[in-house]
């Protein structure tokens, strides 16, 4: 026999029920513990976490909403080469600085530019001179619908 068995067998009925009570609440105590706090804990902290997870949900599906929109858009037609020293002077952009750089590239900075009317500028760009954005860093500023901007521009 173990020695457990022998030492639960030396004591008297009382003892062994005493020592299965103290037992169970220690195993109870552990489990407690080790198992269900540390799951109490998990589960709180998701259920804070929540809120958060389920607003950048919606907004990916807003922005996967954009995308599809953007992509169904007709490609716009590009109209006959006029030179972009010509295309900057005729389209200006409020706020901005707009340099030729070489004969198919544009640099583009500004400290303070409607975020609207440089979308706008882009889109009138690409339409009549075929100028994809190649590098852009685009910064919010504090007030509504401004930004900070530098953008270089370039034909395909």
């Amino acid at each position: 026999m173990s020695a457990v068995a022998n030492f639960l067998r030396d004591r008297s009925p009382v003892e062994r029920l005493a020592i299965f009570i103290i037992g169970g609440v220690v195993i109870a105590s552990l489990l407690v513990a080790f198992a269900w706090l540390p799951l109490e804990r998990s589960r709180q902290r998701l259920q804070q976490q929540l809120p958060a997870l389920r607003a950048s949900v919606q907004n990916l599906e807003r922005q996967a909403e954009e995308a599809k929109r953007l992509k169904s858009m007709p490609a716009r037609s590009v109209t006959a080469g006029e030179p972009l020293s010509t295309a900057v002077t005729s389209r200006p952009l409020p706020g901005a600085q707009v340099a030729v750089v070489d004969a198919r590239t544009l640099a583009v900075t500004g400290s303070d530019i409607g975020f609207a009317a440089l979308l706008d500028w882009l889109w009138t760009m690409q339409g009549a001179q075929a100028l994809r954005v190649d590098q852009a860093s685009v910064q919010a500023l504090s007030a509504p619908g401004r930004v900070r901007a530098e953008l270089r521009l370039s034909k395909p």
